[in-house]
């Protein structure tokens, strides 16, 4: 194996958690009872879907859920070095010094991107970063990862995706590219899909792939 991209939300940090906490709180400020279930349909998810999600449950136009939702999460200052990962370091580090390409793909904006990977020290590791803003189809579209994939210049067969979610999963998958899903025991994904499940980043250290 020569390269690999990493998903963002879920995989370097344990934000899909976080946010599902934020969201419950967004609604309840709001009078509106969310079940934390209802939720899972959106980890891996576009911010579009968010967006149509909330519209939907608060009954307002997309456009008045969006504000609301982003009104809200500017004013929560997420420390995402406090939901970095573990074992992150040691595997950019360890891959580093397999000569492995890093990248990163992710359906975040990249503001927020930026702003994730300064907090967690990790920004030099990714010799390329692509948002999902940048595309007009997000995940589960294959999209973002057949533009990845050709960035890294090297054949799909040597390439390791690192995903958390069915949607990137099947991104990934529909690709052409072989996936390592981390599973998160809050979250409930379905990562069958995968070529490899692991639950730790520490496993990535531990097979036989590169």
């Amino acid at each position: 194996m020569k390269a690999i991209i990493f998903d963002m939300d879920g995989v370097l940090i344990n934000s899909e958690v976080k946010y599902q906490e934020l969201f419950m709180q967004f609604f309840k400020e709001r009078g509106v009872f969310v079940e934390k279930e209802e939720l899972l349909f959106l980890v891996g998810s576009s911010r579009k879907m968010e967006d149509a999600f909330i519209a939907n449950r608060l009954n307002v136009s997309v456009e008045r859920a969006k504000c609301l939702k982003e009104t809200f999460f500017e004013n929560q200052n997420v420390d995402y070095l406090k939901i970095r990962m573990p074992y992150v370091m040691e595997l950019l580090e360890y891959l580093k010094n397999k000569d492995v390409t890093m990248a990163l793909a992710s359906s975040s904006p990249m503001e927020n991107i930026v702003d994730v990977l300064k907090q967690c020290e990790i920004e030099t590791y990714f010799k390329y970063i692509v948002s999902g803003e940048n595309f007009k189809r997000t995940k589960p579209d294959p999209e973002i990862y057949e533009y990845t994939s050709k960035q890294l210049g090297v054949s799909k067969d040597e390439i390791w995706v690192v995903e958390d979610s069915e949607y990137g999963i099947e991104a990934a998958k529909n690709a052409g590219l072989k996936v390592i899903g981390l599973y998160n025991r809050e979250l409930y994904q379905d990562l069958t899909d995968a070529n490899l499940i692991i639950s730790s980043l520490k496993q990535i250290m531990e097979e036989d792939i590169w």
